[in-house]
Order: C-alpha cells, then structure tokens, then sequence
C-alpha cells in the first residue's frame, strides 16, 4: 500500500512536467529573411545614346512592381522574368560615357555604379526625312489638308534616306483618332472635334535602325501633317438657313444678307447675281418675317470641283431648303397687295482655303396673289 500511494502522489508532478516540456516545444517556427534588393550585372554592358538598346539586368530581389533608371532616366518595356532577372530597353541620353544603372522595387532602391557606358553616333549617317505628307479622302477630287469629321482618309508620306531602303524604316503615326495600318500610307479614322473647323495635327516618326562597330544606333526623322476638321453638312446647312433667314428680313443690309457669301467663287458671279436679287426684293416688297418658314432638306450632296444638279451650278456642295415667304408690295399697280411665294431654294458652296463659302443661290417654286386669284411658277 505504500508502494502504491507513493506512485499515485508522484502523476501530478510527472503530468505536470510533461507539460512543462510540450510547452517548450510549440514555440513558432521564423521564416527566412527577405532577399535584400542588388543589382549585379547588366548586359550588354554597352549602348547607344539615340537610345532602344535591349538590356539584361541581374541580381537579387526584383519584384513585380520594380523600376529601371539608365543614366538618370526611365527605361522602357520592363520585364521583370523573374527574381533575378529584368530585361529592358534604354531610353536615348544626350550625353556619351559610363552611367548608373538602378533598380527600385518594395520601396528599395540598389544601383550598379558607372557600369553601362553609352556611345553616341558619328553623324556619318543621316536620318531619313519626311518630305511631303498628303491626305486622300473618300470623296472624288477631294483636297489634301480637308476632313469630315470620324471620315476615313488615307495619309500618305513620301520618305528618303540614304543609306537605307524605305521599306526598311519604321513608320510611326501618332496623333488624335484612329490608325490602321503600317509604313508610309495608312488609314486614319479622323477624331470628332468640336468645335468645326478645327486643326488636327498628326506626327510621322521614321526610324533608321543602323550599326557603327558593335554599337546599335537610331536615326529619327520627324514630320507634321494639319488637317482641317470640318462637319460639313452642319457647317453648309447652317450658312444656308442663316443667308434665307436674312433674306427674310428686308431691314438687315444685302452685305449682311450676304455675309457668308464668296466673293471670287465662279468669278464673282454668284454673289453679284445675288446681290442684284437682294436689292431688288428691298425694293420690290417688305417682307413679313414673323411668317417666314425655312426648313432644311438634307443631306449636303458633295463633287469637288464638280456641279450642282440645278442650273448645273459649277460648286463643291449642294444644299436645298424649302421657303415660304409671305410680302407686300412696294411697286406697281398692285401695290399694297399680299404675295405668297413656296418653293424649294438650291444653294451652293465652295471650299476656299479650308472653310466654307456660299456661291449660289437659285429658287424654284410658286408665286400667288391670294386676293387676285393669281398664280405663277417662277424659277429664278
């Protein structure tokens, strides 16, 4: 019985000591440290100051969110492949000799003194040059420099250099809207700008990629295109329904009347005819605007350098609007009587550099004295 009672009040103490030693052996496990950011080596460990070498960057510690610096500025295409590994491609440097390389990632920034050196061309090589860029629209004998707007031209360039093809250049079209296709001649979608007309600038960059010793060097030629933007159906039927409005008022002068009018489109000869028309409805009649109805008929028709279907009116476009204009008359034996006239008025427009100008006007339709009974179809 002793034996046994001593066992008994000996299983706490062992209990407890068993727990004691568990107790010791759960501490938690430490995680390896971080791998500290370096940069080891870069290769090639040579390039060109015009820029677009590809490079290879070594060493530890890149994560997703790294950046590059060569020679003070960002390089371009970064990749980081890996934890040891980035590749990219240096932008160009104004100034030859050793320079930095750096990397920058998880807040970190390690650098690789002096160790890319950058070489600049010898200027025996020049760079291509844009002599001309034209555009091409959808319209028959439309001029080069003219749009509508999100209407799909061709641009064209004419490119040379000396040393090298055409076709091995590298064309680069920037600029607002849309770019389809490569090299010299490419589709362009034309941006919908406001408000109309308005310049739109697009850039051609021509690249010549060419080899002086082991160094990889560039050559950039750069040209300039403006197009003017225009909504010409808006820009067109506006400047018609204004020139009627105004004719409709017989107190606004025929200069005002007139205003949009071309003074050298078909020899002057549009805007003289309706000038003499003008002064003659001053003359003739007092004009009743607050009844005047003129609505546009669209849409514009266009034939540069074409005619117009009424009276074969020499003209870039063609617009018509139907009129109602109700007057008394000034003159005569029947003065002091109420004209009706409805009819349908064709006016013309041309485009002088860059902007649009009215050039005709020609009306067809009929003319009825209510109170008379009278009715007459006129075209003039």
């Amino acid at each position: 019985m002793l034996i046994f009672r001593y066992w008994i009040s000996r299983t706490p103490f062992l209990l407890a000591a068993g727990w004691l030693l568990g107790s010791c052996s759960s501490s938690s496990p430490v995680g390896p440290a971080p791998t500290r950011l370096s940069v080891a080596a870069i290769t090639p460990q040579a390039g060109s100051t015009t820029g677009g070498t590809p490079v290879t960057i070594s060493g530890t510690g890149f994560a997703a969110d790294a950046t590059v610096m060569i020679g003070g500025r960002p390089a371009t295409d970064v990749n980081v492949r890996g934890s040891t590994v980035i590749s990219a491609t240096t932008a160009p440097l104004p100034n030859p000799g050793p320079v930095d390389v750096s990397v920058t990632s998880g807040g970190a920034t390690a650098i690789l003194t002096g160790r890319f050196n950058l070489v600049a061309p010898s200027g025996a090589n020049q760079p291509p040059v844009v002599n001309s860029i034209k555009s091409i629209g959808s319209r028959n004998n439309q001029p080069s420099g003219f749009a509508d707007i999100d209407e799909t031209v061709t641009l064209s360039a004419t490119v040379t250099d000396n040393e090298t093809p055409v076709g091995s250049l590298t064309f680069e079209w920037t600029g607002p809207g849309t770019f389809t296709g490569s090299g010299p001649s490419v589709s362009w979608r034309v941006p919908a700008v406001r408000p109309t007309p308005s310049p739109v600038t697009v850039t051609l960059n021509v690249t010549e990629v060419y080899t002086e010793g082991s160094i990889t060097h560039r050559n950039v030629g750069t040209g300039q295109f403006v197009m003017q933007v225009h909504d010409s159906q808006t820009e067109i039927m506006d400047m018609g329904e204004d020139f009627l409005n105004l004719f409709s008022r017989s107190e606004v002068p025929t200069d005002v009347v007139l205003h949009n009018f071309s003074p050298t489109c078909d020899d002057g000869q549009g805007r003289a005819n309706e000038a003499a028309d003008v002064d003659a409805s001053h003359a003739a009649f007092v004009q009743d605007s607050s009844k005047a109805r003129i609505a546009r008929k669209p849409p514009v028709t266009f034939n540069f350098g074409g005619h117009c279907p009424f009276r074969f009116r020499l003209a870039d476009a063609c617009s018509s609007y139907t009129v109602h204009w109700e007057v008394t008359l000034k003159q005569g034996p029947m003065a002091g009587k109420q004209e009706v006239t409805d009819g349908i008025d064709y006016v013309t427009a041309v485009l002088e550099q860059n902007r649009w100008r009215l050039c005709h006007s020609d009306f067809d339709g009929t003319v009825q004295i209510p109170s008379l009974g009278i009715i007459q179809h006129v075209t003039r």
